[in-house]
């Protein structure tokens, strides 16, 4: 009888996923890729607090975690998990816990969205028949000075270069002078 009472109540219709428009997807790519690292930043916090609610554009969806900015949005999001503050501020008639329990629930949202692009990030580098590399804290902390700085890097890094030069420069005077005085000790004048 348990069976009939079942059958009897309508079965909600499954919705059909279906792809956005690719067309679409790389008109909101080329979009994203035009925006500097503070406005795509604040971007993807709205498209993070965005997924809490479960209000998702898949375009943009789709669009961020493209291979074209996959990498991007994944080095930013440890900024905005660490100073949410920026992104989230509390709103006008909302209660401290309110606030807390939103910010903890962007933070996990951040992170299933940060385990998303690397995923996407490995794809790319295991298309080309490699495995990703190891994490490297160092690389990283240079690529997000070089973000944050970029005229103090390029600075730095022809600072470095002119001291390649320099060093290069010395150890090759330093070769002739050796060879000059080896010629002199053979050389019996």
């Amino acid at each position: 009888m348990a069976a009939t009472e079942q059958s009897s109540q309508p079965k909600p219709e499954r919705e059909h996923f279906t792809e956005p428009d690719p067309l679409q997807v790389n008109q909101q790519i080329e979009v994203f890729r035009a925006l500097t690292n503070k406005q795509f930043a604040q971007l993807l916090a709205g498209f993070i607090s965005e997924q809490i609610s479960g209000e998702v554009d898949m375009v943009t969806a789709y669009a961020i975690r493209s291979p074209a900015l996959a990498r991007k949005a994944r080095r930013l999001i440890p900024d905005l998990v660490k100073a949410p503050e920026k992104y989230l501020p509390q709103l006008e008639n909302e209660s401290n816990n309110a606030h807390r329990a939103r910010v903890a629930a962007f933070h996990a949202r951040a992170d299933h969205e940060r385990q998303l692009l690397h995923n996407v990030a490995a794809a790319l580098i295991a298309r080309r028949g490699h495995l990703p590399p190891e994490p490297n804290p160092r690389g990283r902390a240079r690529r997000r000075l070089a973000d944050e700085y970029p005229e103090r890097f390029l600075e730095l890094v022809r600072e470095e270069e002119e001291a390649d030069v320099a060093r290069a420069a010395a150890a090759a005077a330093e070769r002739d002078r050796e060879r000059a005085e080896a010629v002199a000790q053979t050389d019996p004048q």
